[in-house]
Order: C-alpha cells, then sequence, then structure tokens
C-alpha cells in the first residue's frame, strides 16, 4: 500500500514537473507560430521522460544510501577493532548468504526488529521473514536471539584475543628495554600501556 502511494505520488510529480517546464518553454522560448499542439505535445513528452529518468535514478540512489545498515560500508573506530558487522560479513560468506541476507543479519545483530529492517530495505515484512529464514537454514542457527548470542560471543572473543596480543607485544617491548644497557633511555622508545608506571620504577633504579 504504502509502495503504490509513492508510486502514484512519484508519478503525478514527474508529470507536473514537465508540465511546468513545458510552459516555461513555450511561454520564453518558442514562438507564438510554433506553439501548435503538437509541438506542445512533443516537449511535454520529452520532459516527462527526462523528469522520469532523473527522478527514478535519484530515487535509486538515496534509496540505496538509505538502505544500507550503519558501518556496513563506514566504520569507525581502530582499524583492528573487532565488530559486528566484521564477524557477520566473515560468517556470512562461510555460510553462503547473499548479499541482502548479510545486509539483513547484519541489522537483526544490530538489534532491530523484523519490521524495522523491512521499513530500512524499503521492503515488505514477508521478504524479511523469508531472507532471515534463509539465513538460520544456511548458518544452523534456529533464531535471531542465537544469531545474536553467536555474533556477540565472537566479538568477545575476537577483543580478549587482541587486548592479550598487545599486552604481549608490550611485554615483551618492556624485557628488551629493562635487559638494554641503559634502560633510562630506552624507556621513552616503549609505548603507553598498562606497565609504563612499573617500567620507569624499574629504569630509574
Amino acid at each position: 500500500m504504502g509502495t503504490t502511494r509513492t508510486a502514484i505520488i512519484g508519478i503525478g510529480l514527474i508529470l507536473l514537473i514537465a508540465f511546468g517546464k513545458t510552459a516555461l518553454v513555450s511561454s520564453f522560448f518558442l514562438d507564438e507560430l510554433l506553439r501548435t499542439g503538437p509541438v506542445l505535445l512533443l516537449l511535454y513528452l520529452t520532459f516527462t521522460i527526462l523528469t522520469g529518468f532523473a527522478v527514478f535514478a535519484l530515487y535509486h540512489f538515496f534509496g540505496n544510501l538509505a538502505s544500507q545498515p550503519q558501518g556496513v560500508n563506514a566504520r569507525s573506530g581502530p582499524r583492528h577493532e573487532p565488530g559486528k558487522e566484521n564477524l557477520v560479513e566473515m560468517h556470512a560468506r562461510n555460510w553462503g548468504l547473499s548479499k541482502a541476507e548479510t545486509e539483513v543479519a547484519i541489522l537483526v545483530v544490530k538489534g532491530f526488529s523484523n519490521a524495522e529492517i523491512a521499513k530500512m530495505r524499503g521492503s515488505v515484512l514477508s521478504t524479511v521473514k523469508t531472507q532471515l529464514g534463509s539465513i538460520y537454514q544456511k548458518s544452523g542457527l534456529e533464531n535471531r536471539y542465537q544469531l545474536i548470542a553467536f555474533i556477540t560471543d565472537e566479538v568477545c572473543d575476537a577483543a580478549k584475543a587482541e587486548r592479550n596480543e598487545l599486552q604481549s607485544k608490550h611485554r615483551n617491548a618492556l624485557l628488551r628495554v629493562l635487559a638494554s644497557p641503559n634502560p633510562e633511555e630506552n624507556a621513552a622508545n616503549v609505548p603507553a600501556g598498562p606497565n609504563a608506571a612499573t617500567l620507569s620504577l624499574k629504569a630509574g633504579r
């Protein structure tokens, strides 16, 4: 219903804009001898087609921007920061999800309801439900709650692994500085970390 109403309004606007352009051109750029019915009709059809193409292109351009989940194309934060979008996309390739199914899965993990997802993607609710059913079948998960829990656990594990890796690198850097002949001079080369205060105390001894 909403899609049909939008289409009717869009067609009405196209016809109205084409009529306005035809009136302007015929009033200011055409001689009175050329203001005949066939010429005006040809102008009107030409402006209708051109306006229709322009509106169609703009509609799809802004529609695609609005339907893209936040974080799929533009991500903030550190380069290697684990995120739900990254993990969903990674598992989507393993599960064999389509692009649309991947975007729906991301929105589910972000906590949006089926109705909200349908509105954001400009689709009907039944399409979203069908896509979710396909996602669950391909992934082996039973429902949205298992999908959310699965990705959340992956995020926590990835964050923990990254934190352990950073701590290991910092600890190795501290050991190299403390083992050097001049620890006080080399202390400044160690990146800030949880053991920076300990390094300063040991280096000063």
